[in-house]
């Protein structure tokens, strides 16, 4: 039989294809079923997604390596910021110590420095030592007064870090040294006692390295990660873990190395044990000497890593073996139309007709299914291109939204939430999930539709206008807030709203913060005129020059108390450092020492903080009192006694007083009671009674004058009831 054969553009021409015959090119082509066409089709495409899922899976290992290492040197940075607070701890009470007046004069009275020394070294569970600048050691708080320290503790063994102090007139924090009794490994820390400008002492104390070590061990480490704390000479300070074995060794070269020049970053290596580990460190920001590392051996990163290998893999292969299962069933469905055609075409052969058909010709057979394949490709390409121009900018719309400090919130034309960015999350208390399909009135403290309403026309007449409101958080605590409210529509012309909320609390605590700060500093300016405006107006005034001497005393006591606030910044005063100052004018008032022709001072009680309020009506009455001990008592002779003795005690209704006992002895013999009060006297008594809601007694006995006064606690003593007073220790 004959067919004619044709395809648009060819020649028509008859081909013989009687008793199987084929032409060359038909002979040429290797044919295979449909069904296996599919499965290649299939395993050609899962073939790229595996291998970029497999290029994945390495970037994957790879992020997952440097969140690791991030966080190895995160928990660094935090426990070098724990070790630096440690050394701000010992910096602060050493620098404290080193402003104690017990240390002023040329013949410092180092028997009542030493005491204060025992009460802070108590606190810091430590020892205090005094260093000279000949590098002799005054002073031990583990030695009684007069001890020989010398032949008892090395002095070599902290001289440099005190000889920095002197050169350098700062603290400084020595390398680790082992103590010279206990055998522990023990770090010195030192701060200078600057008098006039000058190092006149280098006041130290150690820590032990159990205390660092146990800071360090406090972060809760698993998986055999560990962090160590290492000090100039590459030395391990303190340890998380096998403390024992490893505090005191050199880490290795390899660490030493690395961390040189540089505050922080991740290594890799060997430690002294042999494993191989990833080091994260940070330096301490106060000593940048030191550093702190934090190692995590390799197996702990692989076995948190080997599970979601092993799921990734075992997933990879199911989808592989279901996708060839869905290809040969999804060939199967599309054989069965494709054999009924061949079916159909066999029996038309069959019956003898000529038929003209187009054949399947070389590569693509039918012009349809190319253009189709060329328009397909054509618009991916156009698809993909636009796809990634708007992925891009929601990409950087979503970055925008999402690290922006300002709540945004976006509704819908009637304030139903449906979005909010994790600023509102934080601002509000709100979830994502909780606030979606909510009406934008659960932000707002005391709205009303009304409120919503007018919010709506605002932001139509005025888009770009903020207004302050309240807004309400989920806990129903209220939060000001800086609203402005934009309007928009979508490409169905559909409303939205965004509203742009910031949380403006610091800005009006700030503001309230500046006007307490105005009224404070107007309240002790009007306070401290109407005291001097006191003092001028009762001061005796028959003679100018006393009247003269009168007021210069009583303006120079107030002046020496306002210096003693200012240093500690208006927080209040230790009563010690108060008596002290407003002896000094009269004598030295050191245990047992004897001013320039005047008589002594006995100073005597706990350390106890005195509130603002009432440093200075304190000061005032030790001045009085003292002022008139040099003219009539025991400070106008030599040889006189004035002992100032305080406590903390319960009066009989059961409230918490301060009693403060002033006694004379050894002055003018007192034969009986004045027979008027001076100005004094009223001062001492408005003080007391006025000022601090006390009371005060005189008892004129033959050997001088004893004050005996009681002040309520609450009026006197910083913390509720006296509870921040410590009757024993130095803070």
């Amino acid at each position: 039989m004959a067919y004619l054969v044709g395809y648009p553009g060819y020649p028509r021409r008859s081909i013989i294809e009687d008793d199987g015959l084929q032409t060359p090119a038909q002979a040429s082509i290797k044919r295979t079923g449909l069904r296996t066409h599919i499965v290649a089709l299939v395993a050609s495409a899962l073939l790229p997604a595996f291998a970029v899922g497999a290029i994945a899976v390495n970037a994957a290992v790879g992020s997952y390596r440097r969140a690791f290492e991030d966080r190895l040197q995160s928990t660094a940075a935090a426990l070098a910021s724990a070790i630096g607070s440690e050394i701000e701890t010992y910096t602060a009470a050493l620098s404290a110590l080193a402003t104690s007046t017990s240390l002023d004069s040329d013949t410092p009275d180092l028997v009542s420095f030493q005491q204060r020394a025992g009460w802070v070294a108590a606190d810091l569970d430590s020892r205090i030592f005094l260093i000279n600048p000949d590098g002799t050691m005054p002073l031990h708080t583990d030695f009684p007064f007069g001890t020989d320290v010398q032949s008892n503790w090395s002095v070599g063994q902290t001289s440099d870090v005190a000889r920095r102090v002197f050169e350098a007139k700062r603290f400084a924090v020595g390398d680790a040294i082992s103590g010279q009794m206990s055998g522990r490994l023990l770090t010195p820390v030192y701060v200078p006692v600057m008098r006039s400008g000058q190092a006149i002492y280098a006041l130290g104390s150690v820590i032990e390295s159990q205390r660092l070590s146990r800071l360090l061990a406090a972060q809760g480490f698993e998986g055999g990660i560990y962090a160590s704390l290492i000090d100039t000479r590459g030395s391990i300070v303190a340890r998380s873990m096998d403390q024992e074995q490893y505090i005191g060794q050199q880490v290795r070269d390899w660490i030493t190395e690395g961390v040189k020049g540089h505050n922080e970053g991740v290594l890799n290596g060997t430690n002294l044990a042999g494993a191989r580990i990833s080091t994260g460190f940070h330096r301490v920001t106060q000593f940048s000497d030191w550093i702190v590392t934090v190692a995590a051996p390799d197996a702990a990163f692989y076995a948190s890593l080997w599970t979601p290998l092993v799921t990734l893999a075992l997933g990879s292969l199911g989808s592989l073996t279901l996708s060839l299962i869905v290809a040969t069933r999804l060939g199967h469905r599309i054989l069965v139309p494709v054999d009924w055609l061949t079916r159909k075409a066999e029996r038309v052969a069959s019956s003898g007709g000529r038929v003209e058909v187009v054949p399947v010709g070389p590569p693509v057979r039918v012009q349809e299914f190319e253009r189709l394949r060329a328009a397909v490709v054509q618009a991916h390409l156009v698809l993909q291109e636009q796809a990634a121009a708007v992925a891009a900018g929601e990409a950087r719309l979503r970055a925008v939204v999402e690290t922006a400090v300002d709540a945004i919130v976006v509704t819908d034309g009637t304030g139903i939430i449906k979005s909010l960015n994790a600023a509102a999350e934080v601002i509000f208390g709100y979830t994502q999930a909780e606030a979606v399909g909510e009406s934008v009135l659960i932000l707002m403290h005391a709205a009303s539709k009304a409120k919503l309403d007018n919010l709506i026309a605002i932001a139509r007449v005025q888009p770009q206008g903020q207004h302050e409101k309240e807004g309400r958080r989920k806990d129903g605590s209220v939060v000001p807030i800086e609203l402005s409210v934009s309007e928009w529509l979508d490409e169905i012309d559909d409303q939205f709203l965004t509203w742009i909320m910031r949380d403006i609390s610091a800005r009006k605590a700030a503001e309230e913060q500046r006007v307490i700060l105005a009224r404070e500093v107007d309240h002790r300016a009007k306070n401290v005129l109407a005291v001097v405006q006191s003092v001028l107006r009762l001061s005796p005034c028959d003679s100018p020059k006393a009247f003269v001497a009168a007021v210069e005393a009583r303006v120079s006591a107030l002046a020496r108390v306002h210096s003693l606030l200012a240093e500690n910044a208006w927080a209040g005063a230790d009563l010690r450092s108060v008596a002290e100052r407003e002896l000094a004018a009269y004598t030295q008032p050191h245990v047992g020492t004897r001013g320039p022709g005047q008589g002594t001072t006995s100073l005597n009680g706990p350390f106890v903080t005195l509130v603002a309020a009432a440093v200075q009506p304190m000061a005032m009455l030790l001045h009085e009192l003292a002022t008139n001990a040099a003219k009539y008592g025991a400070m106008s002779v030599p040889g006189g006694l004035v002992e100032v003795c305080w406590r903390l005690d319960d009066a009989p209704t059961g409230d918490k007083i301060l009693y403060l006992r002033w006694s004379e002895r050894g002055g003018p013999p007192v034969q009986s009671s004045p027979a008027r009060r001076g100005f004094g006297s009223r001062v001492i008594e408005a003080t007391v009674r006025h000022q601090l809601g006390g009371t005060v007694e005189r008892h004129w006995r033959l050997t001088g004058l004893v004050v005996e006064v009681i002040i309520p606690l609450e009026r006197a003593v910083a913390g509720l009831g006296g509870r921040t007073v410590a009757t024993s220790e130095v803070a």
